[in-house]
């Protein structure tokens, strides 16, 4: 049996160089033909690549089969070409009388194979493949279809009993297109190692997530999470990383002289000890693990699809190439030889180079992760990308010490690498390194290309100077984030607030009322020394009963003296701030102390004091603001609690589910720092979105200055000091007595007859005097007086009635609080005006009374007559108006003989 030949078996490693005039013999000139034709082989398939390059697609069509046009290179450097596209319709048994080749044969025995024959071709052998399942036992659906290059050596020696004519040997290479059943190609099929072979060998990795739920409360709960988390990563990483040598030692030699992962495996069941019984950084233990399995499912990634060889095994498949299934399935490669380029030639050199540099970083990563003491670092800030970058586009994390043996910063970063710019990664401890350009001094540099930046050296240290530290970087450098701090302990009174008052517009609205009541104090206190001047100056006028002068005078002192004194202590704290306000009580009690003094200063002086308008005493009684403060220290107390709620972890993930430890913050989001009941800092999250203590820091508020909106005259006229009822009827009698019936006396004397109509009329007097008073007194309604008889009477007193109501409307015009400046000077010159016009009215009905003997006993018009007068008379209170109404009226009461009018007019000008 004829052994196919394989020219690469054996290297023709020279050949002969002919001398002038040599004779030549067979071996010197096939050597040069042996040197030229396994040089073409070996460029061929070392340098270019072995394998279907394009085209020779097999196609079934009704009772034929189609090969498509195309080439490819076979590992023994045969070139395979199909000009164009071949019909086959006819077949035949390919078996062992055909030259050996041994992918065809498991031991002695020949696997089935069929040749097919291209239509036009004549062949005695050949059947239409129309009758390819009968003549086979099998459908042509189970064949997979394979380009075979026959090649031998064919001996041409012609040769008789008595002599032989060297005829010289014929090399033979003839490309056929067979037929094997599908279950039998596993012998046909490559045996190269590339990398794509390799990433399909092995598995990605997933890393585990750390999820939380609002019942985590102690650093234990939150360690253990994470903790679970970093045990599931650890088994996946064991189980896949012995595999990785093994699989891929075809191209990682040059990368470990001998498999690596004993001494990983040895280092990472070190760590899972190590974390097994502490909690201190288990964070950053999980995103080492994370490292890892991201650093191992990009060196997957960059395997994938690179089939790349280097130096391919000549046996591989040295004179065929498998071309897929007759009939194509839902994977037309399925049972295809595929191409695999040289690295010459290659694409995807460069994924193979930089999977090899991943390979390396594995070994760093697990060799230098090493966690600084708790508590002993520095505070930096290092701008990164988020993970939604290669983990070699980020900042080197503080975690992976600087190491001689194995720097991480050149097993970082790829693309730096290949630059010779390793010491440009950014990284905590870029200064180890000696960092070069803007990795020296990152914050300082442009920092729009990163969206994310590490927070580190934190752990371990006290959560108030972390974040003072923190906030001072993000203020001094303009950085894009936030910081904000949650307590793993379930006692909110322990919790670090950033602010000790989170000011707000509940704040500001409470020194609003604080103010107030600050100033109505003030007011309150005014008054009651004006109030306490007008009793000493009454009694010493004798214008109070002297038996009500001293206990006035004592009453008006000892209550002025409270409300002054308690009203003083009010103010002071209540004009403080709201710190202030909280940490003193106090105010309270002083507060309702002036409130009670007020009320009884007004209430025992009540008989001789005669308001007109509502007091400060009044207003400060009769204020509900004041107790708006309890109220609001309320609604601000609940939120304040709510707030402090909020710095719980528990309470602050159920609000935030977003929370995630990425031990940075993203650009615009907040860094969260978790620390324990001893405020110490045991981890780090971070949210997406801006999430820091919104409430300011107390301010000192400004003085509010009291409005100048309620004019002086208000405090120093509130209140009128009068004789008590019983002084004024003791006054009116004495009077009486002295100026009335002493000009009697002698005439009653004399005529004694007349006793009885003398005390009659001294009863209509006695009457007429106590209807005045309970006039002067009563309410001034204004009501108008029923028509009189007198026709001019009552013109003359609706006349005053007039004058009277329109003075009495433009003095309450006046005294209105919100009038501006000319508006109130205008309407006081109206109202002067209108008294002039009243005290000239009053005049003329007195007069006209006079004048006319008008009877002015008790129940007579002359006495409603007179009754409108004087109460229009105590409306007139400018003192020149008021003078010369006097003088007048005196003079009225002197021509007059009448002695009721004589005691009217006398008590009106007294009242």
């Amino acid at each position: 049996m004829t052994e196919i030949f394989k020219s690469l078996e054996q290297l023709s490693t020279g050949y002969s160089v002919f001398e002038k005039d040599q004779v030549l013999t067979h071996d010197q000139l096939n050597s040069i033909a042996d040197y030229l034709g396994d040089q073409g082989r070996l460029t061929r398939a070392k340098l270019l690549g072995v394998g279907i390059v394009c085209g020779l697609r097999i196609a079934a069509q009704g009772n034929a089969v189609t090969l498509a046009e195309g080439l490819g290179i076979t590992t023994d450097g045969d070139l395979l070409c199909i000009g164009a596209d071949t019909v086959y319709d006819k077949f035949k048994r390919y078996d062992e009388s055909m030259p050996k080749y041994a992918p065809f044969y498991s031991g002695e025995t020949m696997m089935p194979v069929y040749e097919l024959i291209a239509a036009g071709v004549e062949d005695s052998r050949a059947v239409l493949l129309a009758q390819f399942g009968a003549e086979t036992g099998t459908a042509l659906g189970n064949m997979a279809a394979v380009l075979y290059m026959e090649s031998y050596v064919k001996d041409e020696d012609l040769c008789s009993g008595t002599d032989c004519d060297n005829l010289g040997q014929h090399y033979v290479d003839t490309p056929k297109l067979l037929l094997v059943d599908k279950s039998s190609v596993g012998a046909l099929k490559s045996g190269i190692a590339t990398p794509d072979e390799a990433s399909r060998a092995l598995s990605p990795l997933v890393a585990d997530r750390a999820v939380f739920s609002d019942a985590v409360g102690t650093p234990g709960q939150l360690a253990q999470v994470y903790r679970t988390a970093c045990n599931a990563i650890h088994g996946k990483l064991l189980a896949e990383l012995a595999k990785l040598y093994p699989t891929c030692s075809a191209f990682l030699i040059d990368v470990f002289s001998s498999d690596p992962s004993p001494a990983w495996s040895t280092r990472l069941n070190e760590l899972k000890t190590q974390f097994a019984s502490s909690d201190a950084g288990i964070q950053y233990y999980y995103d080492f693990l994370k490292d890892v399995t991201e650093t191992y499912n990009d060196f997957l990634e960059l395997l994938s699809g690179d089939a790349t060889c280097c130096d391919p095994d000549a046996n591989g498949f040295p004179k065929h190439l498998l071309l897929g299934n007759v009939i194509a399935g839902s994977n037309p490669d399925e049972n295809r030889t595929g191409f695999y380029p040289s690295p010459l030639t290659s694409r995807t050199s460069d994924q193979l180079s930089h999977a090899k540099f991943l390979a390396r970083k594995l070994n760093t990563l697990i060799r230098t992760f090493q966690l600084p003491a708790s508590g002993s670092a520095a505070i930096r800030i290092t701008p990164s990308r988020f993970e939604d970058r290669p983990l070699e586009e980020r900042a080197i994390p503080y975690y992976y010490r600087i190491d001689a043996a194995y720097p991480v910063h050149k097993a970082w970063n790829y693309r730096l690498s290949r630059r010779g710019m390793d010491a440009h990664n950014y990284s905590y401890n870029a200064g180890d390194y000696g960092a070069k350009g803007a990795a020296a001094n990152p914050l300082a540099a442009q920092i729009g290309g990163f969206s994310f930046f590490r927070v580190e050296g934190h752990l371990g240290q006290n959560v108030s100077t972390a974040i003072e530290t923190i906030e001072g970087e993000i203020e001094s450098k303009n950085l894009p984030f936030t910081v904000a701090s949650v307590m793993l302990d379930t006692d909110k009174s322990k919790a670090v607030k950033k602010t000790g008052t989170r000011y707000s517009d509940l704040h500001r609205f409470h020194y609003l009322l604080r103010q107030e009541v600050f100033h109505q104090l003030d007011e309150v206190s005014r008054f009651s020394g004006v109030f306490k001047q007008q009793v000493d100056d009454a009694v010493s006028a004798k214008y109070i009963e002297d038996s009500d002068g001293p206990a006035a005078k004592d009453v008006a002192a000892q209550k002025h003296a409270t409300v002054s004194g308690k009203s003083a202590a009010a103010r002071a704290k209540l004009g403080g701030s709201y710190s202030q306000y909280k940490s003193d009580a106090s105010w309270k009690s002083d507060f309702n102390d002036t409130v009670r003094a007020a009320g009884e200063f007004k209430y025992n002086l009540g008989k001789v004091a005669r308001t007109e308008f509502s007091t400060p005493f009044d207003s400060l009684i009769a204020n509900t603001h004041v107790q708006w403060l309890d109220w609001l220290d309320e609604i601000i107390a609940k939120k304040e609690d709510k707030e402090d709620e909020q710095l719980l972890f528990g309470n602050f993930i159920a609000s935030h589910p977003g929370l995630e430890h990425y031990a940075g913050a993203v650009r615009g989001g907040t860094f969260v720092l978790v620390y324990n009941g001893d405020k110490t800092v045991v981890g780090d999250f971070t949210l997406p979105y801006y999430c820091g203590e919104t409430a300011e820091e107390e301010a000192d508020e400004p003085a509010l200055s009291k409005p100048g909106l309620r004019p002086d005259w208000i405090l120093d006229h509130g209140v009128q000091m009068q004789p008590s009822r019983e002084k004024f009827v003791k006054d009116r009698f004495d009077a009486f007595e002295k100026d009335t019936l002493a000009d009697f006396k002698g005439e009653i004397e004399q005529r004694i007859g007349f006793q009885k109509e003398y005390l009659n009329v001294f009863k209509d007097s006695v009457t007429m005097v106590s209807d005045v008073y309970r006039n002067i007194g009563a309410d001034k309604t204004g009501a108008s007086v029923a028509n009189l008889q007198d026709e001019y009477l009552d013109l003359q007193v609706k006349e005053a009635e007039y004058n009277r109501k329109k003075t009495d409307y433009l003095r309450r015009q006046a005294s209105r609080p919100d009038l501006e400046a000319d508006a109130k000077a205008s309407i006081e010159t109206q109202l002067k005006e209108a008294e002039k016009a009243l005290a000239k009215s009053i005049e003329r009905t007195a007069g006209y009374v006079a004048s006319s003997g008008i009877d002015v006993s008790s129940g007579s018009d002359g006495y409603k007559a007179m009754q409108v007068v004087t109460e229009g008379a105590a409306s007139v209170t400018d003192a020149q108006t008021r003078g010369s109404m006097k003088t007048n009226l005196e003079g009225i009461s002197a021509a007059t003989g009448n002695a009721n009018l004589k005691l009217v007019i006398g008590t009106m000008l007294n009242g």
